[in-house]
């Protein structure tokens, strides 16, 4: 059993919007399909919240990307439009730690050499020599026709979420996604 491209985004939407801000585009022209954004501020302190040890931000822009047959073309172009959406977001100070850019591909079809530059495809920065965190870029793509997930190597826990939303697992009788 394959399925749509609908099915497949409503368990993003679902199993996103617990956790991320999204914004789901009307305007399906430049492939995009849906938005979000995800924020984590953690600290500790010591007796009091005067002696305060650290505090930490944390950044996950999300962008979600529809073609009905994925090629090299339209991959960079997509990736470079993650990028130039999610990077000017990301505000490097003392506090952040990290922030990642995710594009999640879903298609029907795709060209080989899509796959082979998308498993190669690394994007990282580090600001001030990480001292004040640093940018890495997560790609992610599911085949609707084979139902597989491929992902680069940072990507590696999308892809394991990816393959947990499109076939969950039951936990006590509980369906999770």
């Amino acid at each position: 059993m394959s399925f749509t491209k609908e099915q497949v985004l409503e368990k993003f939407e679902r199993a996103y919007g617990r956790s991320y801000d999204l914004v789901k585009h009307e305007d399906k022209s430049e492939g995009l399909l849906l938005e979000g954004e995800f924020h984590v501020h953690s600290e500790n302190y010591v007796i009091s919240k005067k002696a305060q040890l650290y505090q930490m931000d944390s950044n996950e822009y999300l962008y979600v990307f529809y073609y009905p047959n994925l090629t090299v073309e339209l991959f960079e172009n997509a990736i470079s439009m993650a990028y130039d959406l999610g990077f000017p977001k990301i505000k490097p100070d003392e506090n952040h730690r990290s922030s990642y850019i995710v594009a999640e591909f879903i298609c029907d079809t795709y060209e080989e050499n899509t796959i082979k530059l998308l498993k190669k495809y690394r994007n990282r920065k580090s600001f001030q020599f990480s001292l004040h965190g640093w940018m890495e870029v997560h790609t992610a793509m599911i085949d609707l026709g084979t139902e597989s997930v491929i992902s680069n190597s940072d990507g590696r826990l999308c892809k394991k979420f990816l393959k947990s939303i499109l076939h969950p697992r039951m936990r006590r009788g509980i369906r999770l996604f």
